[in-house]
């Protein structure tokens, strides 16, 4: 080989695409589909330019089309399909187009007009003809600004801006008053103007990734708003949003919030993000109307302490407070009937172990589920604000919640009356903790629509039958704290169970009919009297990702166990085996897996 570099000719590897090639991607198939259905798609053509005859597509002569159907003599005038459809869908994206023609003026049927992912720096005046245009997607482009006659296009109702160079909008754009959709994220927006308040039918408002340091206060204006994302921007306060009584989601993550946001009228709310800003208390009287709240994300911010008024959510699933000042979680936590994901890593907690924080949500509220002092939180007041000395809950707050809750009131049985009530609210939270049922009423059965049974800390010996065949959609039970030494063989019809806790009861060994429940995840068996591990009846469990059988009289773990490999939480200390010790179950469960494993005989 010599020394000598080739020469590449650059021009012949990067080849200019030409007009004339730009024109032949408009064929006359093309053109016929187009006048056939009045929807032109060349989205990722390569196109530099756009096709001259799409400007004057609308009006091809008779001459013109009959060269390019060489039917057109043979077909009735009514059948003309091709000559009575004007282009009402225009994709021109995905190409790398740099100028929109001025003779776009000429497209006045358009409805949706698709140009994103281009090099687009500006949009020509004449768009302003386009009077009946619905859809305009000009996401991925270079556009700095609007022309003033873009803000003439009242029929608009989607308008999708996102990643382009934009530093301003215009007062009037609250002109575009049939807006529903509009995404203005990752551009350089500074600030909102004003007007934007006329956008009374906005469903959705994208701003996310812009450098906003406050919203417009007539942002309260957009009373159909369902959803608002103005996550990493420069968020310092917030105008009242107790006006948005549709508002479904909101995002404000990643911002300068100094104060948790009004939202005390947002009643419809279900998704709240406030990650990543300077928030240093949740104010209790801004959680008052938001029971429908499910996801709260409150990650990285300055709070210090939970609010006992938290268990108003009652419906809420998910609660991130990782990463804040917390010291106490209180009792409340456990009260709440439907969280799944408590997260709290990342504080100096100092009423619960760290190794208890470690092994995750079902682990953390077990633990405070055990611990509920009931005097130190009265969650039926709570929860069902009354002057009334009837302890059982209305039937109008069950249908409303969704929950039958007599948590602590010393029962040893429930009127009739009362669980018709319930079934016919149909509420899915069954929670009768802390009472003194020795047997569960028949009649619970006419409430087939549970999917949450919390039965722990009474004196229950058995279950009945009918829990496995009507109450057919539950997939948490939790019995523990009660006198149970089996389980009825109708559990293995349960097929959405996820969740059983069957701690502190007297169990010799695992039920049978769990290992017929494929869909558990999570089997909370510690403080019993179970006597051995089953593994092979285990393998069947193939979602099985929490086992917690510590505390029980196990005297030999078989090395198979570590073959279950789904498994991400196994807990096992407090039982009377010599091995593993203690070293290696302080370990996490992946290390006492390969542990286990490495005890197979080859």
């Amino acid at each position: 080989m010599s020394g000598v570099k080739k020469k590449v000719n650059h021009q012949a590897v990067f080849k200019r695409r030409t007009k004339n090639e730009d024109n032949a991607e408009l064929s006359r198939s093309v053109i016929l589909e187009a006048r056939k259905t009045g929807h032109l798609n060349l989205s990722s053509k390569g196109l530099s330019t756009v096709p001259d005859r799409i400007w004057s597509i609308n009006e091809l002569t008779k001459e013109e089309l009959c060269d390019m159907h060489f039917e057109l003599d043979y077909v009735h005038e009514e059948e003309r399909w091709w000559e009575q459809e004007p282009l009402k869908i225009l994709d021109l994206s995905s190409n790398s187009l740099t100028v929109i023609n001025d003779k776009i003026q000429f497209l006045t049927e358009l409805s949706t007009l698709n140009l994103h992912n281009n090099l687009l720096e500006e949009l020509p005046p004449e768009i302003d003809s386009l009077r009946k245009l619905k859809i305009i997607n000009l996401s991925n482009n270079k556009l700095k600004d609007l022309p003033r006659e873009f803000y003439t296009l009242e029929e608009l109702c989607e308008l999708y801006l996102k990643s382009n160079h934009l530093s301003t909008l215009e007062a009037e754009i609250g002109n575009l008053i049939m807006l529903t959709h509009m995404d203005l994220s990752y551009n350089n927006l500074s600030e909102l103007p004003i007007g934007m308040g006329y956008l009374v039918r906005l469903e959705t408002l994208n701003l996310c990734h812009n450098m906003i340091k406050e919203l417009p206060p007539d942002i309260t204006n957009m009373r159909s708003l369902k959803t608002l994302d103005a996550s990493f921007n420069q968020l310092e306060t917030l105008p009242p949003l107790s006006e948005l009584r549709k508002v479904e989601r909101i995002m404000f993550q990643s911002n300068n919030l100094q104060e948790f946001p009004d939202i005390s009228g947002c009643s419809a709310l279900t998704v709240l993000h406030l990650d990543n800003n300077n928030i240093p208390e949740i104010d209790p009287q801004r959680l008052e109307a938001i029971r429908h709240l499910k996801k709260l994300t409150l990650q990285s911010n300055k709070i210090e302490v939970i609010p006992e008024e938290i268990i108003k959510l009652i419906k809420l699933e998910v609660f991130d407070l990782s990463y804040n000042n917390i010291s106490l979680i209180p009792h409340c936590i456990g009260i709440l009937p439907n969280l799944k994901q408590f997260t709290i890593k990342g504080n100096n907690i100092k009423n619960i172990r760290g190794d208890i924080i470690r092994c995750g949500t079902p682990r953390i509220l077990t633990h405070i589920r055990q611990r509920v002092d009931n005097t130190s939180i009265n969650a039926k007041e709570l929860l069902q604000p009354s002057t009334s000395n009837n302890i059982y809950p209305d039937k109008y707050i069950m249908k409303n919640t969704k929950l039958f809750s007599l948590t602590g009131q010393n029962l040893q049985e429930l009127p009739d009356e009362v669980l018709e009530n319930a079934a016919e609210a149909s509420v899915t939270i069954i929670d009768l903790s802390r009472n003194k049922f020795s047997e569960l009423p028949d009649k619970m059965s006419i409430i087939a629509t549970v999917t949450d049974l919390k039965l722990t800390s009474n004196h229950l010996a058995s279950l009945p039958e009918w829990i496995g065949e009507k109450y057919k959609y539950l997939q948490v039970l939790d019995i523990s704290k009660n006198y149970l030494q089996s389980l009825p063989s109708s559990i293995s019809c349960l097929k959405y169970l996820r969740d059983v806790d069957l701690s502190f009861n007297r169990f010799t060994e695992l039920p049978e009919s769990i290992y017929d429940v494929t869909s558990l995840e999570s089997l909370i068996a510690n403080d019993n009297l179970i006597a051995k591990i089953d593994v092979s009846l285990l393998e069947k469990l193939k979602r099985l990702a929490v086992l917690d059988l510590t505390n029980n009289n196990i005297a030999h773990v078989p090395p198979e166990l570590g073959n279950l490999k789904n498994l991400r939480n196994l807990l096992l200390s407090g039982n009377c085996f010599k091995y593993p010790r203690q070293a290696i179950l302080i370990k996490d469960t992946e290390e006492i897996l390969s542990y286990l494993r490495n005890l197979i005989p080859q």
